[in-house]
Protein backbone atom coordinates (compact mmCIF):
# COMPACT_ATOMS: atom_id res chain seq x y z
CA UNK A 1 0.00 0.00 0.00
CA UNK A 2 1.40 3.32 -0.73
CA UNK A 3 2.17 5.47 2.29
CA UNK A 4 2.61 9.61 2.21
CA UNK A 5 4.41 10.03 5.50
CA UNK A 6 4.69 13.01 6.85
CA UNK A 7 7.89 13.69 9.18
CA UNK A 8 8.34 16.11 12.36
CA UNK A 9 4.70 16.37 13.88
CA UNK A 10 5.58 18.08 17.49
CA UNK A 11 8.22 20.28 15.79
CA UNK A 12 5.92 23.14 15.68
CA UNK A 13 2.11 23.99 16.54
CA UNK A 14 2.20 25.13 12.82
CA UNK A 15 3.45 22.47 11.21
CA UNK A 16 1.11 19.82 13.13
CA UNK A 17 -2.03 21.88 12.43
CA UNK A 18 -1.04 21.72 8.53
CA UNK A 19 -0.01 17.71 8.97
CA UNK A 20 -3.35 17.03 10.78
CA UNK A 21 -5.42 19.30 8.19
CA UNK A 22 -3.53 16.97 5.51
CA UNK A 23 -4.05 13.73 7.44
CA UNK A 24 -8.04 14.86 7.66
CA UNK A 25 -8.38 15.91 3.79
CA UNK A 26 -6.92 12.47 3.08
CA UNK A 27 -3.82 13.80 1.31
CA UNK A 28 -1.09 12.02 4.17
CA UNK A 29 -1.85 8.12 5.10
CA UNK A 30 0.31 8.62 8.54
CA UNK A 31 2.80 11.13 10.21
CA UNK A 32 5.39 10.33 12.94
CA UNK A 33 5.88 12.22 15.84
CA UNK A 34 8.26 14.14 17.59
CA UNK A 35 7.78 13.77 21.26
CA UNK A 36 7.88 17.12 23.42
CA UNK A 37 6.54 19.27 25.97
CA UNK A 38 5.22 21.79 23.62
CA UNK A 39 2.58 19.74 21.49
CA UNK A 40 -0.96 20.75 22.12
CA UNK A 41 -3.11 18.68 23.88
CA UNK A 42 -5.89 19.60 21.47
CA UNK A 43 -3.43 18.26 18.31
CA UNK A 44 -2.65 15.15 19.98
CA UNK A 45 -6.44 14.67 20.44
CA UNK A 46 -6.85 15.36 16.98
CA UNK A 47 -4.07 12.71 15.47
CA UNK A 48 -5.57 9.94 17.68
CA UNK A 49 -9.42 10.47 16.45
CA UNK A 50 -7.32 10.28 13.24
CA UNK A 51 -5.13 7.15 14.48
CA UNK A 52 -8.24 5.56 15.57
CA UNK A 53 -10.29 6.38 12.01
CA UNK A 54 -6.88 4.47 10.12
CA UNK A 55 -4.04 6.99 9.44
CA UNK A 56 -0.68 5.70 11.06
CA UNK A 57 0.99 7.66 13.83
CA UNK A 58 4.37 6.94 14.44
CA UNK A 59 7.56 7.65 16.55
CA UNK A 60 10.01 10.24 15.34
CA UNK A 61 13.26 9.21 17.50
CA UNK A 62 15.18 12.03 17.60
CA UNK A 63 18.99 12.56 18.89
CA UNK A 64 19.98 15.31 17.16
CA UNK A 65 17.19 18.49 17.99
CA UNK A 66 16.67 20.01 21.11
CA UNK A 67 13.13 20.25 21.96
CA UNK A 68 11.06 21.68 24.95
CA UNK A 69 11.83 18.95 27.48
CA UNK A 70 14.27 16.89 25.32
CA UNK A 71 17.32 19.16 25.76
CA UNK A 72 19.54 15.48 24.61
CA UNK A 73 21.16 16.19 21.72
CA UNK A 74 24.52 15.28 19.83
CA UNK A 75 26.30 16.55 16.72
CA UNK A 76 25.92 14.24 13.68
CA UNK A 77 29.69 14.01 14.03
CA UNK A 78 29.30 12.22 17.05
CA UNK A 79 26.37 10.09 16.35
CA UNK A 80 27.72 8.79 12.90
CA UNK A 81 30.90 7.57 14.10
CA UNK A 82 31.12 3.56 14.13
CA UNK A 83 31.40 2.74 17.59
CA UNK A 84 30.34 5.30 20.12
CA UNK A 85 31.70 6.05 23.28
CA UNK A 86 29.99 4.08 25.86
CA UNK A 87 28.62 7.36 27.52
CA UNK A 88 27.13 8.24 24.63
CA UNK A 89 25.63 5.08 23.62
CA UNK A 90 24.32 5.29 27.54
CA UNK A 91 22.59 8.18 26.91
CA UNK A 92 21.20 7.99 23.58
CA UNK A 93 19.49 4.25 24.68
CA UNK A 94 18.08 6.30 27.82
CA UNK A 95 16.75 9.22 25.33
CA UNK A 96 15.63 6.72 23.07
CA UNK A 97 13.64 4.21 25.67
CA UNK A 98 12.42 7.93 27.34
CA UNK A 99 10.78 8.98 24.42
CA UNK A 100 9.02 5.75 23.11
CA UNK A 101 7.86 5.57 27.21
CA UNK A 102 6.14 9.31 26.47
CA UNK A 103 4.48 7.64 22.93
CA UNK A 104 2.78 5.34 25.29
CA UNK A 105 2.09 8.00 27.73
CA UNK A 106 0.89 10.22 24.71
CA UNK A 107 -1.73 7.34 23.04
CA UNK A 108 -2.27 4.76 25.19
CA UNK A 109 -0.09 2.29 22.80
CA UNK A 110 3.19 1.57 21.16
CA UNK A 111 4.08 3.30 18.00
CA UNK A 112 2.60 1.81 14.79
CA UNK A 113 6.38 2.17 13.18
CA UNK A 114 9.54 3.90 14.32
CA UNK A 115 11.52 6.43 12.02
CA UNK A 116 14.64 9.15 12.74
CA UNK A 117 14.82 12.48 12.78
CA UNK A 118 18.15 13.11 9.92
CA UNK A 119 17.70 9.26 9.99
CA UNK A 120 19.40 9.05 13.37
CA UNK A 121 17.81 5.26 13.29
CA UNK A 122 19.83 3.89 10.80
CA UNK A 123 23.06 5.16 12.11
CA UNK A 124 25.93 2.47 12.65
CA UNK A 125 25.82 2.89 16.34
CA UNK A 126 22.40 3.91 16.80
CA UNK A 127 20.09 1.07 14.70
CA UNK A 128 21.20 -1.56 17.41
CA UNK A 129 19.90 0.30 19.80
CA UNK A 130 16.46 0.88 17.99
CA UNK A 131 16.29 -2.73 17.34
CA UNK A 132 15.72 -3.40 21.24
CA UNK A 133 12.83 -1.12 21.67
CA UNK A 134 9.80 -2.43 22.62
CA UNK A 135 7.42 -3.29 19.50
CA UNK A 136 4.15 -5.26 18.63
CA UNK A 137 3.44 -7.69 16.06
CA UNK A 138 2.60 -5.04 13.47
CA UNK A 139 5.55 -2.59 14.28
CA UNK A 140 7.74 -1.80 11.44
CA UNK A 141 10.40 0.55 10.72
CA UNK A 142 11.42 2.64 7.96
CA UNK A 143 14.91 2.24 6.26
CA UNK A 144 14.98 4.90 3.81
CA UNK A 145 16.62 2.65 0.70
CA UNK A 146 14.58 2.87 -2.43
CA UNK A 147 14.05 -0.81 -3.95
CA UNK A 148 15.20 -0.71 -7.39
CA UNK A 149 17.84 1.26 -9.36
CA UNK A 150 15.72 3.46 -11.00
CA UNK A 151 13.97 4.31 -7.75
CA UNK A 152 17.84 5.30 -6.09
CA UNK A 153 18.88 7.27 -9.06
CA UNK A 154 15.77 9.27 -9.49
CA UNK A 155 16.18 9.89 -5.50
CA UNK A 156 20.09 11.07 -5.76
CA UNK A 157 18.96 13.18 -8.52
CA UNK A 158 16.22 14.66 -6.52
CA UNK A 159 18.10 14.79 -2.86
CA UNK A 160 21.36 14.73 -3.95
CA UNK A 161 24.59 13.53 -2.63
CA UNK A 162 23.68 12.96 0.83
CA UNK A 163 21.51 10.70 -0.37
CA UNK A 164 24.49 8.30 -0.99
CA UNK A 165 25.65 8.34 2.72
CA UNK A 166 21.98 7.80 3.61
CA UNK A 167 20.99 4.77 1.79
CA UNK A 168 24.58 3.48 2.36
CA UNK A 169 23.40 3.66 6.12
CA UNK A 170 19.77 2.45 5.55
CA UNK A 171 21.86 -0.94 3.11
CA UNK A 172 23.66 -1.52 6.64
CA UNK A 173 20.59 -0.90 9.07
CA UNK A 174 18.41 -3.47 7.05
CA UNK A 175 19.69 -6.51 8.50
CA UNK A 176 19.97 -5.68 12.27
CA UNK A 177 16.44 -4.65 11.99
CA UNK A 178 15.57 -7.82 10.16
CA UNK A 179 17.21 -9.61 13.03
CA UNK A 180 15.37 -8.10 15.74
CA UNK A 181 11.76 -9.21 14.17
CA UNK A 182 11.07 -5.83 12.99
CA UNK A 183 8.76 -5.37 9.32
CA UNK A 184 10.22 -2.86 6.96
CA UNK A 185 8.64 -0.56 4.13
CA UNK A 186 9.53 -2.70 0.79
CA UNK A 187 10.44 0.92 -1.34
CA UNK A 188 10.94 4.21 -0.61
CA UNK A 189 11.00 6.91 -2.04
CA UNK A 190 11.11 11.05 -0.44
CA UNK A 191 15.06 12.41 -0.84
CA UNK A 192 14.84 16.50 -1.43
CA UNK A 193 17.34 19.48 -1.14
CA UNK A 194 14.78 20.22 1.41
CA UNK A 195 17.30 23.41 1.59
CA UNK A 196 16.21 24.52 -2.23
CA UNK A 197 12.61 25.48 -2.42
CA UNK A 198 12.58 25.75 -6.36
CA UNK A 199 14.05 21.95 -6.36
CA UNK A 200 11.36 20.46 -4.30
CA UNK A 201 8.34 22.35 -6.49
CA UNK A 202 10.61 20.75 -9.44
CA UNK A 203 11.10 16.58 -8.37
CA UNK A 204 8.20 16.63 -5.72
CA UNK A 205 5.95 15.43 -8.02
CA UNK A 206 8.04 13.99 -10.40
CA UNK A 207 8.89 11.37 -7.03
CA UNK A 208 4.66 11.22 -6.21
CA UNK A 209 4.10 10.04 -9.69
CA UNK A 210 6.69 7.95 -9.98
CA UNK A 211 5.83 5.87 -6.90
CA UNK A 212 4.30 2.63 -6.90
CA UNK A 213 1.65 0.75 -5.24
CA UNK A 214 4.79 -0.52 -2.19
CA UNK A 215 6.24 2.96 -1.65
CA UNK A 216 6.98 4.60 1.26
CA UNK A 217 7.05 8.62 0.62
CA UNK A 218 8.85 10.57 3.15
CA UNK A 219 7.48 13.83 3.05
CA UNK A 220 7.72 17.41 5.07
CA UNK A 221 4.71 19.62 5.03
CA UNK A 222 4.78 22.34 7.10
CA UNK A 223 4.22 26.38 7.75
CA UNK A 224 7.12 28.83 6.61
CA UNK A 225 5.58 30.83 9.48
CA UNK A 226 6.20 28.71 12.30
CA UNK A 227 8.60 29.85 14.78
CA UNK A 228 10.63 26.14 15.00
CA UNK A 229 12.26 24.82 12.20
CA UNK A 230 14.73 22.86 10.89
CA UNK A 231 18.64 23.65 10.77
CA UNK A 232 19.38 22.95 6.40
CA UNK A 233 15.60 23.22 5.81
CA UNK A 234 14.46 26.30 4.42
CA UNK A 235 10.94 27.37 5.55
CA UNK A 236 9.01 27.50 2.54
CA UNK A 237 9.95 24.14 1.36
CA UNK A 238 7.69 23.42 3.88
CA UNK A 239 5.10 25.43 2.09
CA UNK A 240 6.24 24.26 -0.95
CA UNK A 241 5.14 20.34 -0.05
CA UNK A 242 2.24 21.29 1.78
CA UNK A 243 1.03 23.03 -1.70
CA UNK A 244 1.86 20.18 -4.03
CA UNK A 245 0.24 17.83 -1.43
CA UNK A 246 -3.23 20.05 -1.53
CA UNK A 247 -3.44 20.24 -5.27
CA UNK A 248 -3.62 16.22 -4.73
CA UNK A 249 -0.90 15.03 -6.82
CA UNK A 250 -1.35 11.63 -6.12
CA UNK A 251 -4.82 9.94 -5.23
Amino acid sequence: MLLRIADDFGLGRKHDRVILSLLQAGRLDATSVMVNDAIDASDIARLKALRGAGAQVGLHLNLTQALPGHADAWPLSTLLRPRLPSRVRAAAAATLKRQTDEFVSLFGSLPDYYDGHQHCHCFPGIAPLVAQLPSGSKTWIRVPLPATWPGRWRNLRAGGAKGVLIMALAARARPVFGRAGLKINGDFSGFLRLDDPASVRHWLPRLLAAAGPDCLIMLHPGDAGDEMQCVGHAPESRDCETNILLQGTVN
